[in-house]
């Protein structure tokens, strides 16, 4: 059997198809949510890296917009926007948790009291040389410092948000996750 005849069927072997579904979109399983979790006595707010797909994922930033920032002792404004740099791949069905406290309590200008705001994330990553953006649900988080004190779902805020974009007929391409 000559060469271009042993290369043609070694692509149709079984787990050679397994890896290569029909489009690359088929392949991106990648997932992130925001959640309190507690160990040790302490409790973290944490963004959540969910990798299930068979490739590697690099994901580059989270993008945190903070609105309707409301704090006792108030430096920020009512809304603020920070950069989260995470530069980290996420291999194959592994998960990456990081924590965003610190981002939102500098973003916040660093209240001394409690505060709460709605938080916006964006999550930007790279897969099989494509370049994504992950957009959250919105949330609404209650903190002291850098202690989480609660998580809701805004996902009212969001559906304003579509509602007023479909009315100036604005869309976006970005991955829900």
């Amino acid at each position: 059997m000559d060469q271009l005849h042993e290369r043609y069927w070694i692509r149709l072997l079984p787990w050679r198809r397994k890896n290569k579904p029909e489009s690359k979109f088929a392949q991106i399983k990648f997932a992130s949510k925001l959640e309190i979790t507690r160990e040790s006595g302490w409790v973290y707010l944490e963004l959540q890296l969910l990798n299930r797909s068979s490739w590697a994922v690099w994901v580059q930033e989270a993008n945190v917009v903070l609105i309707d920032l409301r704090a006792e002792w108030q430096t920020a404004d009512s809304c603020a926007q920070a950069r989260y740099e995470i530069l980290q791949n996420v291999g194959p069905n592994d998960t990456l948790s990081v924590s965003l406290a610190r981002t939102i309590y500098d973003a916040a200008g660093r209240p001394q009291g409690p505060y709460s705001c709605l938080i916006g994330t964006t999550v930007r990553y790279r897969v099989l040389d494509e370049w994504c953006n992950a957009k959250l649900d919105t949330y609404r988080v209650e903190m002291a410092a850098l202690t989480v004190i609660g998580l809701q779902s805004a996902r009212w805020y969001d559906k304003r948000i579509k509602k007023i974009n479909s009315s100036v007929g604005l869309t976006t391409n970005e991955h829900k996750g």
